[in-house]
Parts: structure tokens; C-alpha cells; sequence
């Protein structure tokens, strides 16, 4: 019995290599023929003069820059946030930009209500909606064990996932009339397990995959979807994070840069964006040496060994005192 396992194994190990190596070999082939390919399907900007954008989450960070860059191409403008102080002012310099109509319309996206009457007043004040921008969005900074009840997560959820969900389904309808575009942010978390993010990672996880599925069945119903994932912006969101819980040492992207690049391959109808672009080599860590993006945060994020392996030696060779002094020293965040 012992014997007919081991061959077994080692079967499906050496089928597994069978197929590996030659796609491997096919990579770079792969990757030049999808680079052509896109060269021939890239379309050109395509024009928002006059177009109704509706955005979620716009009183701060991308949403608010996402607006300006909008704005400054003549779109007419739906604010959307809890603020309604903060929309003013966004609206306001959405005006100054160039929007020939910016109107705020506050909401709490956790409310489903909300969801819909944002779509509803968008479509009542100017007859349309072409483009909905998901944007809106919080991060939980802890680890989930420090979560004290099910609410303070959920909420999480409701605003990351169920928001975008909800205001999409409300939308869909009159963005199909229009032959419109959905632009979700999403981010890299979605990719990249990083810690005091369990919760938002799942959300993000959950819309990247609920809007590319949604992509496939609106195919035929000329619904087009741009999905972006941004990586550590500077923002209002990464600035309320405490100490500790994002790395000092990793280089920021202005927030600025990211909202400018997402709407201009929103208005190319890419399909997916990500930035700062660098981002896209870390996903080849991620198919190729995942053990890689799950040591390097726990070592110089959380100040651990990277494997139970690496602290069980380090312990006997140093002591646990020692070792717990080492990876310390290490956390550079």
C-alpha cells in the first residue's frame, strides 16, 4: 500500500512537470503575442464632453481626483459621499476645472435605499447615466483576531463590496440604454496578502471577481467594464492608518497620478489598469514563489520569522529571547 502511494505521487509530480516546463518555455511567447494583441485592439480616448459621471466615494483621495480629471475633460458630474460639506467643496472645483454640471448627492452606501436613490436622482437630474465610477471605500487597520464583534468587520464589507454591488444593479439598466461603462477600484490587496488587512482584502478579492464575471454576461449588452487596482496611494484612507500598520519605507504613489491613469484607461475601456505599474511584476511572484509575498511582510511588517521552520532553528540555536529580539529589529514598519 505504502509503495502503490509513493508511486502515485510521484506520477502525478512528474505530470505536473510534464506540463509545467512546456508552458513555462511558451511564456515568453505568450506574453509578446498579447502585447501585439493589444496594440491592435487599443482604442482611442473616447470623448465624456457632456457625459453624466457618477461618482461614489468622491469627497476624498481617488474619488476626488477621479472627479477633477473628469471635469477637466466636460463631463457633468454626481458627487457622491457621506459629506455633504466635502461635496460642496468638490463640486465646486469640479466647476472651476471645467464640468459644466456638478451636483452632490450625499449617501451611506451601506444603505441599500441609498444605492438606489443615488442612481434614481442621477437619471432624474439629467435624464442619462453613462459612466458609474465604485470608488467608495474603508479599510479595517487590524489584525482579525483584535476585531471585538462581527459589526466592526461587516461594515467593511458593506462598503467595499455591497455598496459597489448594490449601486450597480440599480445602475445597470439605464447604463445599458446608454451603452455605458462601469469603473471599479478595486486595489492589489485583491493580489497581495498583506497584514491588518484580512477583511478588505476579501472585499476587494470578492468585487474583483463578481466584476469580472459581471464583464462576461454584459458581452452582448455593450456594457464595458474597467477594473483598477491601485496599490499604496496617498490618500486620506492610507493617512488614517496608525503607525505600524503601513510601511514607511514604501514608496507612495501620488493620488493625483493614480486617478489621472485610471481615467484615462477608463476612457481607452481597458480592461484592467494597474498602478503604479510596477505593481504588475509582483503578480509573477504570486503565480511563480508565493512564500515569498507571505515572508517579506511578516518578517519586516509583523517582526516574525517567516516560517514556523525558520523560528523553531533560530530558537535553538539562539534562544527564543534572542530571536524574538532579532525579528524585531528587523520590522521596519
Amino acid at each position: 500500500m505504502g509503495m502503490c502511494s509513493l508511486v502515485k505521487t510521484w506520477w502525478r509530480w512528474g505530470w505536473d512537470v510534464a506540463l509545467s516546463v512546456p508552458l513555462l518555455l511558451m511564456l515568453p511567447s505568450a506574453i509578446s503575442f498579447c502585447k501585439l494583441f493589444r496594440m491592435f485592439i487599443i482604442t482611442r480616448p473616447e470623448r465624456v464632453r457632456g457625459k453624466v459621471v457618477l461618482i461614489t466615494g468622491a469627497s476624498s483621495g481617488i474619488g476626488q481626483h477621479m472627479a477633477w480629471e473628469y471635469a477637466k475633460r466636460g463631463a457633468n458630474l454626481v458627487v457622491v459621499a457621506r459629506r455633504r460639506n466635502r461635496l460642496e467643496e468638490v463640486a465646486k472645483e469640479c466647476k472651476a476645472y471645467g464640468a459644466q454640471y456638478a451636483v452632490v448627492c450625499p449617501a451611506d452606501l451601506t444603505k441599500p435605499q441609498d444605492c438606489k436613490r443615488i442612481v434614481e436622482f442621477t437619471v432624474s437630474t439629467f435624464g442619462r447615466l453613462d459612466v458609474l465610477v465604485n470608488n467608495a471605500g474603508t479599510a479595517g487597520g487590524s489584525l482579525f483576531e483584535e476585531y471585538e464583534n462581527a459589526a466592526e468587520y461587516k461594515r467593511i464589507v458593506d462598503i467595499d463590496f455591497w455598496g459597489h454591488v448594490n449601486t450597480t444593479h440599480f445602475a445597470l439598466e439605464h447604463l445599458q440604454r446608454r451603452r455605458g461603462q462601469i469603473v471599479v477600484i478595486s486595489s492589489m490587496i485583491a493580489f497581495l496578502p498583506f497584514p491588518f488587512t484580512t477583511v478588505y482584502s476579501a472585499a476587494k478579492g470578492a468585487l474583483l471577481n463578481f466584476f469580472e464575471t459581471l464583464r462576461i454576461e454584459l458581452i452582448s449588452k455593450s456594457v464595458t467594464v474597467t477594473i483598477a487596482s491601485p496599490g499604496f496611494i496617498q490618500s486620506e484612507l492610507t493617512s488614517r492608518e496608525g503607525p505600524g500598520k503601513l510601511p514607511w519605507w514604501f514608496p507612495m504613489a501620488r493620488t493625483e497620478d493614480a486617478a489621472r491613469e485610471i481615467v484615462e484607461a477608463a476612457l481607452r475601456k481597458e480592461r484592467d489598469v494597474i498602478t503604479p505599474r510596477w505593481y504588475s511584476s509582483l503578480l509573477w511572484f504570486r503565480i511563480l514563489c508565493p512564500e515569498i509575498l507571505e515572508w517579506v511582510p511578516r518578517v519586516f511588517i509583523l517582526g516574525q520569522a517567516p516560517t514556523r521552520g525558520v523560528e523553531i532553528v533560530c530558537n535553538s540555536v539562539f534562544g527564543k529571547f534572542n530571536t524574538h529580539t532579532l525579528f524585531r529589529t528587523l520590522k521596519l514598519a
